[in-house]
């Protein structure tokens, strides 16, 4: 089971992560994941998909807030080995959330990671 759609930016980036040099890399890998966890956790608060977009409703009409148990919250985070930044999910369920409710991007890179990201590679260029 892979991603689907477009995956150009997710690809760009990691080019751009791939033609720096490497101690570059691992610092934009170290704070890109705090950042891609923060980008989660504020999707996953607001009640929308990291598109943006509303969650649907549940069964009796009520907001769906995705949080019978907390599980998926508290152990969904972003970590960085080396110059590779990957998603701890915590439990089984959550690869469902991602495709059922877009808790995490599936495809196309939601615009606001695209931005952030953007910026921690700029920041991370070497001067000169």
């Amino acid at each position: 089971m892979g991603l689907k759609g477009d995956l150009g930016k997710i690809h760009s980036f990691k080019a751009a992560l791939r033609d720096m040099p490497r101690t570059l890399a691992a610092d934009v890998a170290k704070r890109a994941a705090p950042a891609m966890t923060d980008l989660t956790q504020a999707s996953f608060d607001s009640g929308q998909t990291v598109y943006g977009d509303a969650r649907p409703r549940g069964a009796e009409g009520q907001p769906l807030t995705l949080r019978k148990t907390g599980a998926t919250e508290a152990q969904m985070r972003f970590v960085s080995v080396g110059t590779i930044v990957r998603c701890v999910l915590g439990p089984k369920y959550a690869r469902y959330l991602i495709g059922k409710y877009s808790i995490l991007p599936n495809g196309a890179m939601p615009v606001k990671w695209a931005e952030r990201l953007r910026t921690l590679v700029a920041e991370s260029k070497p001067l000169g």
